[in-house]
C-alpha cells in the first residue's frame, strides 16, 4: 500500500479448429483412398486402351522400377473436365498451370497442342480428392497431339521457360497498368471501386473450355463488364481534350487520345469491338449486326472460343498501349 505499483494478468486462449466438415467447405474430401484406372496410351496392336491405377505407392519412379507405369506417365482429358470448376471462381482458381480449390487441395495441369488437359498420372492419385478422381476419370481421352512442350522442359528437363503466351495474365495486369498509370495522370482513379460478386467474376475469367457460344458469350460479358463498364466516366471527363460533358468512357478516351497525338483508331478500336460484341450478341437479340461487328472484327471464321481469345489479346495489347501513352502524357507535363 506503501509503494505504487501495477498488476498484469496474463493467460491464453485456445483457439480450435473450424468447427465444419470439409463438405462445408468444398466438395465431399473423403479419406477414401480409392484409385481408378486412367487410359495412358493405346494398344498399337489391337486398338484397345492400356489402363493403369492412379495410387501413387504402385507406380513405378525414377528409384523404384515396380512393373506399372511411370509416376509422371502422362494422361490427357477433354478440356469439358474445367467446367466444373470455372463454373464456380469464388471456390475454385485456375492460374499458372494450377487448378486448386481453396486451402484444401491442388493439382499442376498443362494444356497439349490439341487442346486436350495434360496431368501426371501420379498427381491424380497423391493431389486429388477421391471424388474428384472420378470426375476426371469421365473425361479421360486417349493420348493425341503430343505433349505440353513448356511444361516438359520445365518439369523434366528443368530449363527456364516462360510457355506460351497467357492473354488472361497479359489482360489482368494491362487493366492494372492501364488503370495505375492514367490514374497518375489524372489524380484520381479510373476504376469504380468493385462489387465483391463482380470481382470474384471478373477473376474467374478462364479460356473458354469448349467452342459453345453460350460459354463465349458469359465471357465476353464479363471482360467488357471489367474493362468498360467499370470505368469511371466523371473521371474520364476530365482528359485533356474531352469536350463533350456527357461524352461516354469509350468516348472520353479517344478525344484524349486524338488530342495528345495518339493513334486513336489503333488504341481505341479493340475497346469498341469488346463493347459491340457485347452488345450485339449476348447483351441483346443476336443478329445482322452481330455479323456485321465479326467481320468488321476479323473474327468471322473463327469458333466462338477462337473469338474470345483474340479479343481477349486484343483487350490487353489495347489497355497496355493507352497506359503507356498516358506515361508519356504524364512524363511531358511534369
Amino acid at each position: 500500500m506503501d509503494h505504487p505499483g501495477f498488476v498484469r494478468l496474463v493467460g491464453k486462449q485456445i483457439v480450435l479448429p473450424i468447427d465444419a466438415a470439409p463438405v462445408d467447405l468444398a466438395r465431399p474430401h473423403t479419406s477414401e483412398r480409392r484409385f481408378p484406372e486412367f487410359t495412358v496410351a493405346i494398344d498399337p496392336s489391337t486398338g484397345e486402351r492400356i489402363t493403369s491405377t492412379c495410387d501413387p505407392d504402385k507406380l513405378s519412379n525414377y528409384f523404384t522400377d515396380r512393373g506399372t507405369p511411370h509416376y509422371l506417365t502422362r494422361v490427357y482429358f477433354r478440356r469439358e473436365v474445367l467446367n466444373r470448376y470455372t463454373s464456380q471462381p469464388s471456390r475454385y482458381r485456375i492460374e499458372n498451370g494450377r487448378l486448386s480449390c481453396l486451402g484444401l487441395w491442388g493439382i499442376s495441369i498443362g494444356t497439349n497442342p490439341d487442346g486436350l488437359i495434360e496431368v501426371y498420372l501420379g498427381d491424380l492419385g497423391r493431389d486429388l480428392p477421391a471424388e474428384e478422381r472420378d470426375h476426371w476419370l469421365s473425361f479421360n481421352a486417349p493420348p493425341s497431339g503430343g505433349r505440353d512442350e513448356g511444361r516438359f522442359d520445365r518439369d523434366i528437363l528443368g530449363r527456364w521457360t516462360d510457355g506460351p503466351p497467357d492473354p488472361l495474365r497479359r489482360l489482368f495486369a494491362a487493366r492494372e497498368h492501364f488503370s495505375t498509370t492514367l490514374g497518375a495522370l489524372l489524380g484520381q482513379a479510373v476504376y469504380k471501386p468493385w462489387h465483391p460478386a463482380d470481382r470474384i467474376a471478373f477473376e474467374g475469367l478462364h479460356i473458354p473450355t469448349s467452342s459453345e457460344q453460350h460459354e463465349a458469350d458469359t465471357l465476353i460479358l464479363l471482360l467488357a463488364k471489367g474493362v468498360i463498364d467499370y470505368l469511371a466516366v466523371k473521371a474520364l471527363r476530365r482528359l485533356p481534350g474531352v469536350t463533350d460533358s456527357k461524352a461516354q468512357s469509350i468516348n472520353c478516351l479517344e478525344a484524349w487520345v486524338s488530342s495528345s497525338g495518339g493513334d486513336s483508331d489503333a488504341l481505341i478500336r479493340p475497346l469498341r469491338v469488346l463493347q459491340s460484341l457485347r452488345s450485339t450478341g449476348p447483351a441483346h437479340l443476336r443478329g445482322k449486326d452481330w455479323h456485321a461487328t465479326l467481320t468488321r472484327a476479323g473474327l468471322e471464321g473463327l469458333k466462338p472460343d477462337e473469338q474470345f481469345v483474340q479479343v481477349l489479346t486484343l483487350t490487353g495489347d489495347a489497355l497496355n498501349a493507352l497506359a503507356q501513352h498516358a506515361e508519356s502524357q504524364h512524363q511531358a507535363s511534369q
